[in-house]
């Protein structure tokens, strides 16, 4: 169903905890391991392990994710922005 589902340009999210579960993890576009209960396999393969049962964390997860991206993208536009500034600043000599 992943394949089928990526081929008519669908983005797939895969949710499992066990060994038969982590084709389908690696084959979707994000892959989420159920931690406490998962085997090494699944965790291994996921892109995204959570280490309780409790399916109703997902969406936690999915908000934490998108706030780290955020924070990210953040600070790596304050470096550039710093370091252009330290370069324009920069004493010119010879």
């Amino acid at each position: 169903m992943v394949k089928e589902w990526k081929r008519k340009g669908q983005v797939v999210a895969m949710v499992g905890d066990g060994v038969n579960d982590a084709p389908a993890l690696a084959a979707a576009d994000i892959g989420i391991a159920m931690g406490a209960a998962g085997t090494d396999v699944a965790i291994e393969t996921a892109d995204i392990a959570l280490m309780t049962d409790e399916i109703e964390n997902i969406p936690k997860a999915i908000r934490l994710s998108r706030k780290a991206l955020h924070v990210i993208k953040e600070n790596l536009a304050f470096a550039i922005v710093f370091n252009t500034v330290l370069v324009i600043l920069q004493p010119r000599g010879g």
